[in-house]
């Protein structure tokens, strides 16, 4: 992706560690303000954490402990259309129709496109919502015709 992207591919005793740190991190991520933690052997600097970050770390060490390599890209990076495919799981070709529709925006350098991630996230969460939307439209017209 890019220099502000940060990987991280887990081997088995990554998994194991991302299991247990997701259990204990699991009680900490449902309040607001700070979450206070100790790092490193002498543990003696307390750092606090927002509690937003802590639910990023938490999701983060879920997909670990299941084994899934895990990206963190800011939103405001700029992917390529193949990493932009990839991100919203179509095609490139698919990609490149929404683009070329307006439907999601991206500026072009050269001949390439590039797609920042905050559009990609905007139009998934716009087509959940219709989605959505059609899908309760869908049950309330079953229950008006007595199907459910």
């Amino acid at each position: 992706m890019n220099a502000t992207t940060a990987t991280a591919i887990p081997n088995d005793q990554d998994v194991a560690l991302a299991d247990r740190a997701g259990r204990k991190l699991a009680a900490f991520g449902d309040g607001t303000g700070a979450v206070p933690a100790r790092f490193g052997a002498a543990a003696s600097e307390p750092v606090d954490i927002p509690t937003s970050a802590v639910r990023l770390l938490k999701e983060i060490l879920d997909q670990m402990a299941h084994g899934n390599g895990v990206a963190l890209t800011p939103l405001h990076a700029e992917l390529t259309t193949r990493q932009a495919a990839d991100l919203l799981q179509v095609s490139r070709t698919h990609l490149v129709q929404l683009l070329d529709e307006g439907r999601i925006p991206c500026r072009k350098v050269g001949a390439h496109r590039r797609v920042r991630v905050q559009d990609i996230v905007d139009y998934r969460r716009e087509t959940e919502s219709r989605r959505r939307k059609a899908l309760d439209e869908l049950t309330a017209f079953d229950q008006d015709l007595g199907l459910q």
